[in-house]
């Protein structure tokens, strides 16, 4: 319960737990119940919705949905996502990448990144808000993204020497956290989606392997801005495909 209650408390704002016991040592343990967090996270969204669509219409409650998933996970992935961006296009090898991936200052792809990424989610998330068999979605896709980097974890190795929760993690990925990870993010997908929701699954995977080979490339491994920019972009290409395959099939 200890890892658990860590895992929730790293990946949302959700006051359970100490960040306090968040450190090397436990990080790694507390991968495997990232889509466990997932779960928690979606039934959240999905309670907040349909809370303030008894008030509101669609586009103002899509809009409030995405205010409130940005504020319940603390805006952290977000950050990942910015850094990788500004790493990738302002440096021309993996040190200069690696270096401006670490600076606190936000560069303009980052911004334009995140301006970018915040608009296409709300859009699709307007347009799966008003197909109601879509709306159960919201519930599974924090969870198989949050599966993301234990897989890639597994998979990859750490590109920035010196230590840290991102190194943490991947080197504390072994086959078992690999295992329940998968179990907790692949079951409820497909038990409540059936056949698409194995679709999904099959679709965040690719896309998991093309991500981590491309930062494989450009980097020389992962980090934790990497693994963060994979579950935003897992979470939008996840919606899409509910969307574009599901939602007018």
């Amino acid at each position: 319960m200890r890892i658990f209650l860590l895992a929730l408390r790293f990946l949302t704002i959700i006051p359970l737990g100490t960040r306090k016991g968040i450190n090397e040592d436990s990080v790694g343990p507390a991968g495997k119940y990232y889509p466990l967090v997932g779960l928690i996270i979606g039934g959240l969204l999905w309670v907040f919705f349909y809370g303030v669509n008894l008030i509101f219409p669609i586009s103002v409650s899509a809009g409030l949905l995405l205010l409130f998933w940005v504020i319940l996970t603390g805006a952290l992935h977000l950050d990942g996502l910015a850094d990788s961006l500004d790493g990738l296009y302002g440096g021309t090898n993996p040190e200069e990448r690696l270096g401006i991936m670490k600076d606190v200052h936000l560069g303009t792809m980052g911004i334009v990144g995140l301006i970018l990424t915040l608009g296409i989610k709300y859009l699709v998330l307007r347009e799966i808000l008003l197909i109601p068999s879509l709306r159960i979605g919201i519930v599974f896709i924090p969870a198989i993204s949050r599966w993301t980097p234990i897989f890639l974890s597994f998979l990859f190795s750490y590109a920035r020497p010196g230590g840290g929760l991102g190194q943490a993690l991947v080197t504390g990925t072994g086959k078992k956290e690999l295992f329940w990870a998968t179990l907790m993010a692949w079951i409820p997908s497909a038990a409540i989606a059936g056949y698409w929701g194995l679709g999904l699954n099959l679709v965040i995977t690719v896309w998991s392997l093309l991500c981590g080979w491309y930062f494989h490339r450009k980097l020389g491994g992962i980090t934790g801005d990497v693994l963060g920019a994979v579950i935003e972009s897992s979470e939008v290409w996840a919606m899409l495909f509910l969307l574009g395959i599901i939602g007018y099939a």
